[in-house]
């Protein structure tokens, strides 16, 4: 046994899935005709449409939505060019953006299938994310983790020399305590979250609203830390 006391500085690092609690629907709603009215039309009753369901959906007493947001519509012109470069008639666009967010998932497959219906309007995009108080819940346990694989390694390192008494001298960020700083997926070095989405497709039925089934990946998170103990 060794009785000099030694100094270990490791890297800790710890990973896990958290399931999602929030899901953020994009909605374009796009169309353009030779005049202003062309264009404007559709989307002024596209967005009436979408703006009812939504308003169905929060005036239920177990409203399944959390928020929804409405970009105003723009209006815009352009002339197009034939394939010999001569000026074509004026062309007419109106656009806008709707969000909406679900904490409960089971709303969103039904809802993505009736929007998907409305004339002008386009799913661009779902959004599997979890809140912020959540997430720094999450990420407090996932840095305790890395903490823990700090200690293990240390205690990896000297399991040989016959320590068996570990104090902790210095927890840090990375690079704080002078280790290279390794190759990360994110910039900055700090906690990546990670999450995806799984469209299931069911057979069609005139009763049962959407042919699919909306399944999100869990997000995940990851933390590393630096650690210095004195093992004796």
């Amino acid at each position: 046994m060794n009785d000099l006391p030694v100094t270990i500085t490791v890297a800790g690092h710890a990973e896990r899935e958290y399931a999602p609690n929030r899901c953020t629907v994009a909605l374009q709603v796009h169309a353009d005709g030779a005049t202003r009215e062309q264009a404007a039309d559709p989307v002024a009753v596209a967005i009436a449409t979408v703006t009812g369901l939504v308003t169905e959906l929060r005036e239920r007493p177990d409203s399944p939505v959390k928020r929804w947001t409405f970009d105003q519509v723009r209006h815009t012109r352009y002339r197009p060019y034939n394939n010999e470069g001569k000026t074509l008639p004026w062309r007419y666009t109106s656009s806008a953006s709707i969000t909406v967010t679900f904490h409960e998932f089971d709303a969103v497959a039904a809802f993505v299938d009736r929007v998907s219906g409305i004339e002008a309007v386009t799913v661009s995009d779902l959004r599997w994310w979890i809140t912020r108080k959540s997430r720094q819940r999450k990420l407090a346990e996932v840095r305790d983790l890395a903490v823990q694989n700090a200690l293990d390694k240390a205690k990896g390192y000297t399991k040989s020399l016959g320590y068996n008494t570990f104090r902790a001298v210095a927890i840090a960020d990375p690079s704080m305590l002078g280790l290279p700083t390794p190759p990360t997926p994110y910039p900055g070095g700090g906690p990546v979250l990670r999450s995806a989405m799984r469209t299931d497709m069911a057979p069609a039925s005139a009763e049962s609203g959407p042919t699919f089934a909306l399944e999100p990946d869990r997000i995940g998170i990851t933390a590393d830390v630096e650690a210095r103990f004195e093992a004796s």
